[in-house]
């Protein structure tokens, strides 16, 4: 228990106190203002999820979950992958442009990736029913018509599988119903510094007959650009050429765009057959980064010298049956994801590497004089993701209840990265190319099969045993080709390009939970879990280091409370946990060892940490509601790597704030009006795992401000003022680049939201 302790990290919190001084005075002015005096009707209203795979009150649940509902994701704006992760206390991310992320729980972070050819992510992201994790480009799905987003924190292996090692992300969105529906939202923002945004989407509910209906869904959000390209040059330190970026200088060339549309169908086949069937498709196009150079060029300032842009497409196929079987529940859903995902990245700066620049673009015993060596950096991705699941659930019985299944997905991934100079001399570039000095065309294929099941038998009025048990197996080939002309069969002169890469992994295993949860009264329920969660293993590009490398897997212990109390005005959920991480899989590169990216297993880890979920009504008007998540997670042990020690035992680990929490007031000022404050405070953390290349991200702390009025019979209006302080926060420093950049935040942004609903 003593080790167990040290997560009450009294300094910090302290310090988290201390640096949200303006927005505790803004929220005490807010509640000062209202009465405060309690009214005995005034309840809490009842949140249903799904976390077990079937619908239950949250309170029932002997899991840590917190949720997002459609009107919290309304009210607060969130339109992104970005935005709610920030609003959940125990989450951490990390994002560097729209689609190109990686979500962490409870400190289990290995610092991520975003090389479709390293290990998986520890969080696993579902669809409704389906998942649709992957491997550093996260689907960022536009949040609108969402019935609500769950977290579900600490390992969920046993029902969801592979992913889910540290906890899940579910997105639930809005199906069809018997009644006509119909509305839309219009709104426009201008940010300080930038250009302005827009945003268009709308849905209807169609009913077909009595027993069908269609619900469609559009969107079109356009977000203006707050990063400047500036003024800038490169003096190569071989070639002595000089390379000026003035053809790339421009003002807030950051914007994006983010089209999309979802069909979806609901058919009763009979009284008690369910037919769901969805469709829905996204486009997201960039320009330019959202990193910048505040210490050589100042606030919001970069210079690049080549464009940078990505391209990210994806249609998705999910049909679901449900249907009484008499003795159980059927439930069979499958699901078809593919993805086209196109990015072109500046990456001149790495030619100042003597490497790059001295033998692929100044050479000259082979290539004759020295060439402009900028390069561009260009990957292309597509993906197609196959998934299958049947399960069974027995009939609510007073004593003995189940549910069993079955799990198959294929997860196909081809991608061709490309290392491109365009001057460099065609005998210079790997062969079948004009100007490609490096270029990885390789093809992932992950299978995964595996049987699943959950008993819940009730000891007696108050106690219940949860036991769960999951087996499954895997296969991950990798082939293709990896290389320039000089490496790995010194190309020079020859016009083919064979194969060399031809790795494959075979694993099989097995994980297992225990819950036991005790009802205290009709109010409040305690409990205990123990249970586990897994990354498979894979297969590495090359055998420099090892071939393949192994699973990792994650124990956890975790004590947990659910509460209603003060006549149903307060909701309190709390969670205490402490897990081990055995075999932690880390994906690194060392040009000593190889020319690729790696991954390694590297020992020991574990993270104790504390989260805390309330909402209060505290009177007829007001309402407030925090989230709060306190973790520390460090190494076990070095990590040695031909006989230097890479990381340190007791090292944090990354992308892990010590402490997280939000607090969001709503007041009722009027019948039809309402004012919202919300603010959002991340400890600082390290940015890598390798401690001569960590840097500490420093803590900050954002602020939202909205008033929502109604401006008709079915329609309301919101101003809403984001990042009210201006705050500059630190979402990802790449410290291992040449050129040091900090992802950053929007500045201030000032909107407003018409929004129109006919039922």
């Amino acid at each position: 228990m003593g080790e167990t302790m040290n997560i009450f990290h009294a300094e910090k919190v302290h310090d988290a106190v201390v640096k949200t001084t303006k927005a505790t005075a803004i929220a005490s002015a807010v509640l000062v203002s209202a009465n405060t005096i309690a009214q005995d009707d005034m309840m809490i209203e009842e949140v249903i999820v799904s976390a077990q795979k079937k619908s239950e009150n949250l309170q029932n649940v002997p899991i840590s979950v917190t949720t997002l509902s459609a009107d919290e994701l309304d009210s607060l704006n969130i339109k992104d992958f970005a935005d709610y992760v920030l609003q959940l206390p125990a989450a951490s991310a990390v994002q560097r442009r729209p689609g190109q992320g990686q979500i962490f729980m409870r400190g289990i972070s290995d610092g991520g990736n975003v090389n479709q050819s390293l290990q998986g992510p520890a969080v696993a992201i579902y669809l409704d029913e389906s998942p649709v994790t992957m491997i550093g480009d996260n689907l960022d799905v536009h949040v609108y018509d969402i019935e609500r987003v769950e977290s579900l924190t600490g390992p969920q292996g046993t029902l969801y599988g592979a992913a889910s090692q540290a906890g899940n992300l579910k997105i639930i969105t809005k199906k069809p119903s018997s009644e006509f529906d119909s509305g839309f939202n219009l709104s426009a923002e201008s940010t300080r510094g930038g250009d302005g945004s827009t945003m268009v989407e709308g849905f209807v509910n169609i009913p077909l007959s009595q027993n069908a209906a269609l619900r469609f869904v559009g969107f079109n959000d356009r977000d203006g650009g707050f990063i400047d390209s500036v003024n800038d040059s490169i003096t190569y330190p071989v070639s002595g050429i000089t390379r000026s970026n003035e053809v790339f200088v421009e003002d807030n060339f950051n914007d994006a765009v983010k089209d999309g549309y979802r069909a979806a169908l609901r058919v009763d086949l009979s009284e008690n057959w369910k037919l769901d069937v969805n469709y829905m498709g996204q486009e997201t196009s960039t320009n330019g980064v959202w990193d910048h150079n505040p210490d050589e060029l100042g606030e919001y300032n970069v210079s690049r010298f080549y464009d940078d842009k990505t391209h990210d497409e994806w249609t998705r196929f999910s049909a679901t049956v449900t249907g009484d079987l008499g003795f159980a529940d059927l439930t069979f859903t499958t699901s078809s994801l593919e993805r086209d995902f196109e990015v072109l990245s500046d990456y001149s700066h790495y030619s100042i590497d003597g490497y790059v620049e001295g033998y692929y673009t100044c050479y000259e015993y082979y290539f004759g004089p020295c060439v402009d060596p900028s390069i561009q950096f260009e990957n292309d991705t597509h993906q197609e993701y196959d998934t299958t699941e049947i399960r069974l659930s027995s009939k609510e019985g007073e004593k003995f209840n189940w549910i069993i299944g079955a799990f198959q997905t294929e997860n196909v991934t081809e991608y061709d990265s490309q290392w491109r100079v365009p001057a460099i001399n065609p005998d210079a570039a790997v062969p079948g190319s004009k100007d490609l000095y490096y270029q990885t065309d390789q093809v992932r294929a992950e299978d995964e099969s595996a049987v699943f099941g959950e008993i819940y038998y009730q000891i007696n009025d108050k106690m219940e045993l949860t036991l769960g048990h999951r087996k499954f197996d895997n296969e991950t080939t990798l082939k293709g080709f990896v290389g320039t002309i000089w490496w790995p069969n010194s190309l020079y002169g020859s016009t083919t390009r064979p194969d060399n890469v031809n790795s494959k992994y075979d694993g099989s295993d097995s994980i297992s939970k225990i819950n036991l949860s005790y009802q205290v009264d009709n109010n409040s329920m305690l409990y205990i879990t123990r249970s586990e969660g897994y990354r498979p293993g894979g297969a590495n590009r090359t055998s420099q280091l090892g071939a393949t490398y192994d699973a990792d897997f994650l124990t956890s212990t975790e004590f947990g409370f659910k509460s209603i109390s003060m006549d149903g005005r307060l909701r309190l959920n709390g969670a205490m946990y402490q897990m081990d991480w055995d075999d932690i899989q880390l994906g690194w590169f060392d040009s000593s060892i190889s020319l690729l990216g790696l991954v390694d297993n590297i020992g020991k880890a574990n993270s104790n940490g504390f989260e805390i979920d309330a909402k209060y009504i505290l009177s007829d008007t007001v309402t407030v509601a925090v989230g709060y998540a306190n973790n520390e997670a460090v190494l076990k042990e070095d990590y040695v790597l031909r006989g230097v020690v890479e990381a340190k035992d007791g090292q944090d680990l990354p992308f892990t704030p010590d402490t997280k929490y939000n607090v969001t007031v709503n007041v009722d000022t009027g019948d039809t009006s309402s004012l919202q404050f919300n603010y959002v405070y991340v400890d600082e953390m390290w940015n890598d795992l390798f401690y001569d290349d960590r840097e500490m991200q420093d803590s900050y702390g954002i602020a939202n401000l909205s008033f929502t009025t109604q401006v008709g019979e079915n329609s309301t209006m919101q101003i809403y003022m984001d990042n009210i302080f201006d705050e500059v926060a630190q979402l990802y420093i790449n410290s291992e680049d040449i050129q040091r950049l900090t992802t950053v935040n929007r500045p201030t942004t000032v909107g407003v939201k018409f929004s129109w609903n006919y039922k």
